[in-house]
């Protein structure tokens, strides 16, 4: 349920696990996680202490709405990337688009009820027994996950209003792309990288003693994440590796290391513990429910521009903004963009 570019129909679901429990689109659960954060108060109590000194939670929340970078993962691990503005200007842009959005859908009359709600939930609840869960260990309550599948499912219906998706579509699309329709061949793998070469014989000594491979990783290995994850590799879908990583998972039998894998000025080296091969999709009613839902949105992407939609709706709005520091970007942000359309018939 996303605004934005849309594929063709004809283009790849990739209906794999993941699109068939479904899942909250991640701009909304950085909302949630924000939502969280705020909900503590804007002062009460620590939110750490280092060597005695607090940190406190207003130190938190004054530094967190003017942060310009955040750690993305990538398969060479966490890297440090800039933000376009900063945490709080995103944040509040993507808050006053929701209110935009629910302020479209009331004018359609497709905002959804309580009822709708409460089914969604239960819907991805039972796909995933886990779903609230995993959302609360990332900061969410029980509210703030409603609020979330309000949002989504608001944006849905804007998006899918007036597109009808039958029983014939759905089974249609299921026979002609079998391939999409797969659980795909996943690898339990944990990796340690080195930059020192020397290094090279003080983890091979460790892993000759019988200390497992993860916790050879976490003491050795210089991929940042790895004390914390114990070099548990990014990705268990074999598909998303590297090619030459493929290569080298498609020979190794379980429970098996690599030996050093030279990789640029890098030492490489690979324990699997697990893999297991594709399999076909059980074709359930919740993945045909899925499907339906994910045709029913990309024929409406096609008809309905909704990134347009609500972009001329914020242009015609009238946005308050009480933080100062947070008012200044706002003002330039919207100058920028009323700038641009005015250019625009000129360039034409």
């Amino acid at each position: 349920m996303r605004c934005g570019n849309h594929p063709a129909e004809h283009g790849v679901i990739h209906l794999n696990m993941k699109f068939a429990y479904g899942v909250i689109g991640l701009s909304v659960i950085l909302v949630g996680c924000n939502k969280g954060a705020s909900s503590t108060g804007s002062g009460a109590g620590n939110l750490a202490v280092v060597n005695g000194d607090p940190v406190t939670m207003e130190e938190f929340n004054n530094y967190l709405p003017r942060k310009t970078s955040v750690q993305v993962q990538t398969p060479q691990g966490a890297s440090e990337a800039r933000v376009a503005g900063s945490l709080g200007l995103q944040a509040m842009r993507d808050l006053i688009n929701q209110k935009l959005l629910l302020q479209i859908a009331k004018d359609q009359n497709v905002v959804p009820t309580k009822d709708d709600v409460a089914n969604e939930l239960k819907r991805q609840t039972d796909a995933n027994p886990a779903f609230v869960r995993t959302l609360q260990a990332a900061g969410l309550s029980l509210d703030q996950i409603r609020s979330d599948l309000l949002i989504d499912l608001a944006r849905f219906n804007v998006v899918t209003k007036g597109i009808t998706v039958t029983k014939d579509d759905v089974d249609s699309y299921i026979k002609a792309n079998p391939t999409q329709f797969v659980n795909p061949a996943t690898a339990t793998i944990y990796w340690l990288v080195i930059e020192d070469k020397k290094k090279k014989a003080e983890v091979d000594a460790a892993l000759k003693g019988g200390i497992q491979f993860p916790a050879v990783a976490s003491q050795f290995s210089d991929v940042p994440t790895a004390k914390q994850d114990s070099g548990a590799y990014p990705t268990k879908i074999i598909s998303q590796m590297p090619a030459k990583l493929q290569s080298v998972i498609g020979t190794m039998a379980a429970g098996k290391t690599t030996d050093w894998i030279q990789d640029g000025q890098n030492a490489v080296k690979f324990f699997l513990q697990s893999k297991t091969p594709e399999s076909k999709l059980e074709i359930t009613e919740q993945v045909r429910e899925q499907v339906r839902r994910r045709l029913a949105e990309m024929r409406g992407q096609q008809a309905n521009d909704l990134g347009k939609t609500i972009q001329d709706r914020l242009k015609a709005a009238k946005v308050d903004v009480s933080v100062p520091f947070l008012k200044t970007s706002w003002d330039q942000a919207m100058t920028a963009l009323k700038s641009a359309d005015q250019q625009a018939p000129a360039a034409k």
